[in-house]
């Protein structure tokens, strides 16, 4: 008995804790000019991509263009922008309808001070109602489609686009984010803003760093940064 307590214990010997503590490094950069070939050549992964697009929407022959009036989603939102002349005939009318019906869907109307915007070489105001009811009733007086309020109030957009002939004609890609895993624990996301179409990529390199070996840690990190062509990030006060 004692042989095989021995031997039980024997086989139960603690383990030595090898893990190390780490902690994420993240350092910021901008996008340089052969990083993205230096990234093909180096094996680096594309594991994550993210697009914030912008999508517009219109008839065959354009008939929402031609009046001042575009229709687009952009995170599952619709909008539709049109004149203020237009907004001010759609308001007085629903409202009139409304004084007159208990079942209209429950539509907010945009009011002038919400959505008020003026192009600064015109005086012209432009309107964006985002509330669908209240998009598919304008579009609906817009391309005379024969819709009586309780018929929208059960319908999907989708299904009144397809109605209404209106079809996606473009898209517009916001800002991107692309993710890579590279060689050795390190990743790099590299972010672009459309939006401003001058403005450098922001390239965000990082690593879960050993803390007892910090130093060479950030090393290894220098060295991959110089390797991928990657620029200090400007200030923004300059």
């Amino acid at each position: 008995m004692y042989t095989t307590l021995q031997q039980t214990c024997k086989t139960k010997t603690p383990k030595v804790f090898e893990d190390t503590m780490r902690v994420p490094v993240k350092m910021e950069y901008e996008l340089g000019e052969q990083t993205e070939h230096r990234l093909k050549e180096m094996g680096a992964c594309c594991v994550g991509e993210t697009l914030d697009v912008e999508y517009y929407y219109d008839t065959d022959s354009f008939q929402l263009a031609s009046t001042q009036t575009w229709l687009n989603q952009h995170n599952g939102q619709w909008g539709l922008i049109l004149a203020e002349e237009q907004e001010l005939n759609h308001t007085l009318s629903y409202n009139t309808k409304k004084e007159t019906s208990s079942n209209e869907c429950p539509e907010k109307v945009m009011s002038k001070s919400q959505v008020q915007r003026t192009s600064s070489d015109t005086s012209l105001t432009y309107t964006e109602l985002s509330d669908p009811c209240s998009i598919m009733l304008h579009l609906s007086k817009c391309l005379q489609l024969p819709l009586t309020h309780n018929e929208m109030q059960s319908m999907t957009m989708k299904n009144f686009l397809n109605m209404a002939r209106i079809q996606m004609y473009d898209s517009w890609t916001r800002t991107s984010t692309i993710k890579y895993s590279l060689p050795g624990g390190f990743s790099l996301v590299v972010e672009r803003n459309y939006k401003i179409p001058a403005e450098t990529a922001t390239a965000f390199l990082m690593m879960n760093a050993d803390v007892l070996s910090i130093s060479s840690e950030l090393e290894k990190m220098d060295r991959l940064c110089k390797e991928l062509g990657l620029k200090p990030k400007a200030s923004s006060d300059e």
